[in-house]
């Protein structure tokens, strides 16, 4: 049987939905959708992306990984005039991973004022 390592940020909607930030079995990370937190969510799309990136380069460090392990991203975003900036901050952290990788337009996110959300996988390899 796997071992399974379940990542919690803290944020309080994980207990209330139900859900993990990250999710490690054996050399897999799942990393669950993610936008950016606090004053990041008052910001423009790069920086929201930025910051969703950050949390996720967080849960993929606890669980022994990084974003140099990231093989896939799954990028949602509410507004197609968001698409070059979120890229913007997307190709910052991926340009030389260059993960496989899907933007999706949506109708909306939770919170309200989240632009975009991102997940991400990652394979650990020595």
């Amino acid at each position: 049987m796997s071992d399974k390592l379940t990542i919690s940020s803290g944020y309080p909607f994980e207990t209330i939905f139900g859900y993990a930030r990250a999710v490690r079995v054996d050399d897999q990370v799942f990393v669950s959708g993610t936008t950016a937190r606090g004053a990041d969510l008052e910001r423009d799309a790069y920086h929201q992306a930025a910051g969703a990136l950050a949390i996720i380069a967080d849960a993929l460090a606890e669980a022994g990984s990084g974003l140099h392990h990231v093989v896939r991203t799954v990028v949602y975003i509410t507004d197609r005039a968001d698409i070059d900036a979120v890229a913007r901050a997307h190709g910052e952290a991926f340009a030389a991973i260059r993960p496989a990788s899907t933007l999706v337009m949506v109708a909306g996110l939770i919170p309200a004022t989240a632009r975009v959300e991102i997940e991400a996988t990652a394979v650990i390899q020595d």
